[in-house]
């Protein structure tokens, strides 16, 4: 399984939990990227993660478009030319946004643990959702911007999903569509509840005639 280096979701018995921004309301002026992913849910999954993006694709960056900051930290949009389709509508030239940036000095900030900024000229399987208001689709942190150079290369252990006797990056992208989670009925987390540090000390009785 390809993953990228590192990882924006902290690893606890095996599950992995996203830190990135909530929103309530992905479509609130100022919201940002918009991103709003399903709590607890494990995004080095393949099935997981094509079932939480709108848009699934390969594509290469092509230019800078521009840097925002609309309330939540830096944020970097890319000119990104689709090259194949996995899920969604995307098409052409498209402007991919990532949480992330540099600041004046040239500095990374905002940037999700364990993801890296996109590079001009690098082809990568994408994973987003897609902001209406911005007009932009921001990518899922580091599982959701996998550097691929070449999706025809071998993955072997991936299913044969076009049947033509070679099992290749493309054909465990497909599969993963094929076999997605809808994580739209997820549970949500329980909310924690604090519990007393020792035993109460019980009351004591009240004794007669007193």
């Amino acid at each position: 399984m390809l993953i990228a280096a590192g990882a924006v979701l902290a690893m606890t018995a095996g599950v992995a939990t996203t830190t990135v921004h909530q929103h309530e309301n992905e479509h609130d002026a100022g919201s940002a990227s918009g991103l709003e992913l399903t709590y607890d849910a494990d995004f080095s999954n393949d099935a997981n993660l094509a079932g939480e993006a709108e848009d699934l694709f390969y594509g290469k960056v092509t230019v800078l478009k521009g840097r925002k900051d609309l309330g939540i930290g830096a944020e970097t949009q890319y000119a990104v030319v689709v090259e194949r389709v996995f899920k969604g509508d995307v098409a052409g030239t498209i402007v991919v946004n990532q949480q992330g940036g540099k600041d004046a000095d040239g500095n990374i900030v905002d940037l999700p643990d364990g993801d890296a900024l996109l590079q001009i000229g690098g082809r990568y399987l994408f994973a987003t959702k897609y902001n209406p208001d911005q007009k932009f689709n921001t990518v899922i942190p580091v599982y959701g911007d996998v550097p691929i150079p070449n999706m025809e290369a071998g993955a072997p252990g991936s299913p044969d999903a076009d049947g033509d006797g070679q099992s290749t990056i493309s054909d465990r992208w497909v599969a993963a569509v094929q076999d997605q989670n809808d994580l739209s009925t997820a549970p949500s987390a329980d909310e924690p509840t604090e519990e007393p540090a020792d035993d109460p000390t019980p009351e004591a009785s009240p004794t007669e005639g007193s």
